[in-house]
């Protein structure tokens, strides 16, 4: 009968880890290094200045360093500069503006149009709920635009705006007029 493989296997992984762990013993050094010499050098000592009698103070009293500083002309490092002031925008006094012009076009809505003998009238509402009757040629949102043309659904915007290198664009926006059902 043959022995099973297993045991011929097992009994070689033994003979290499013993093998192994003999070879191991052997390689290390069990004596310490020696250690390395060091080589001290004597530093100089600096040298010891006679400390200069105060003239007015008296001898046992060390005089004190006082630090100040001058906030004058120094940003408050407090205060976050990112934070601009929401009622003020390029300079221009928002509660100074006539009401249509403080806002933006998109907070305004278009709620009606009278046409009249001379044009045609469109009612505009704020966010508060506030009406206000415009026609062509009337100052309207925060941009500076003016009323171009009312028409039976919309009311054209034309605005001006400083481009990248300094030239001037004009761009015509609309509002659109607000049915019973919201939209």
């Amino acid at each position: 009968m043959r022995p099973p493989p297993v045991r011929h296997i097992s009994l070689a992984v033994g003979i290499l880890a013993a093998v192994s762990l003999f070879a191991g013993g052997f390689g290390c050094s069990k004596e310490p290094a020696a250690p390395q010499t060091v080589v001290k050098r004597q530093v100089p000592k600096p040298e010891v200045k006679a400390p200069a009698a105060p003239a007015a103070e008296t001898p046992g009293k060390k005089p004190e360093h006082v630090a100040l500083y001058d906030a004058r002309g120094k940003r408050d490092p407090f205060v976050s500069f990112i934070k601009v002031d929401e009622n003020r925008k390029a300079g221009v006094d928002v509660m100074g503006l006539p009401p249509l012009q403080r806002y933006d076009l998109g907070e305004l809505k278009f709620v009606g149009v009278i046409w009249t003998k001379t044009g045609a009238r469109a009612l505009v509402e704020d966010a508060e709920g506030k009406g206000y009757s415009v026609t062509g040629g009337t100052r309207i949102g925060r941009a500076g635009g003016v009323v171009s043309r009312i028409t039976g659904k919309e009311i054209l915007v034309k605005e001006e705006f400083v481009g990248n290198r300094g030239e001037k664009i004009f761009r015509e926006s609309g509002i659109q007029l607000t049915t019973a059902g919201g939209k």
